[in-house]
């Protein structure tokens, strides 16, 4: 039963390592007290969510995700920073975040090498989705041009596309960890996004600042009480039969 395996892979205090013939549809997973055999692609994914949703008790997403929401009218304000903090992303961010869970997330959840995701098929849902991005870009390009909107136009809407776009980590931390409640993010930054938009009393070069930085500070928090939590709920795994960092 996956739930049997799940609670399996997370009590144990074991190193977790995972030999994986996924086309046969096929797992086998073992520490040095017990082997777990299993035979259904439904039983890893759930296992795979069970594991993913233990990695985000620790808060680390929503601070990362409200610091970069903090950082980006800054970087639509002054260009010149931009290179800086893709370089900073790319290279200084996942060592930093390796860091940090070896020294807080693993002690407390053991750790667990994930299989590696397969390239992304190209399904007519995302054909589609790409194709009204790219439209939707050509139009208001083109619609820039001929005069018939302005920069007050695109500045006063600009929370609400952000808004929109939320819904992509929105939908794809509801694939991971298989939690309905992550749709609220996509939801609802969407909808504040529209009412910011909206409101008469905003100004336009104002709206997309407050707006992010709104939120910033809201998934900033949320990360850090999760983190305290995390701290509070999860003692230290004894770790003397094994090492994480090995």
């Amino acid at each position: 039963m996956p739930s049997r395996a799940y609670k399996l892979l997370k009590t144990t205090s074991s190193r977790l390592l995972c030999n994986e013939a996924l086309y046969s549809y096929k797992v086998l997973c073992y520490t040095k007290h017990f082997v777990v055999f299993i035979m259904n692609e439904n039983d890893i994914l759930e296992i795979e969510r069970g594991t993913f949703r233990e990695s985000m008790k620790d808060g680390l997403t929503e601070f990362l995700l409200g610091l970069v929401l903090l950082v980006v009218p800054g970087l639509m304000i002054e260009s010149f920073f931009v290179p800086i903090f893709v370089v900073f992303y790319i290279i200084f961010l996942p060592q930093g975040v390796e860091a940090f869970r070896r020294k807080y997330t693993y002690p407390r959840t053991g750790y667990v090498k994930m299989r590696e995701e397969s390239p992304p098929k190209l399904t007519l849902g995302v054909a589609a989705a790409v194709l009204l991005i790219f439209i939707t870009i050509v139009a208001i390009f083109y619609s820039f041009s001929i005069g018939v909107i302005d920069r007050y136009f695109i500045w006063k809407w600009l929370p609400t596309v952000f808004g929109v776009i939320m819904c992509g980590p929105s939908l794809y931390l509801k694939d991971k960890t298989g939690q309905n409640r992550y749709y609220l993010w996509g939801i609802l930054t969407t909808i504040t996004g529209v009412a910011v938009s909206l409101a008469p009393f905003i100004s336009a070069e104002l709206s997309l600042t407050l707006y992010m930085i709104a939120w910033g500070v809201f998934f900033m928090v949320l990360g850090i009480i999760r983190f305290i939590l995390f701290i509070r709920n999860n003692p230290v795994i004894d770790a003397r039969e094994d090492d994480i960092g090995e």
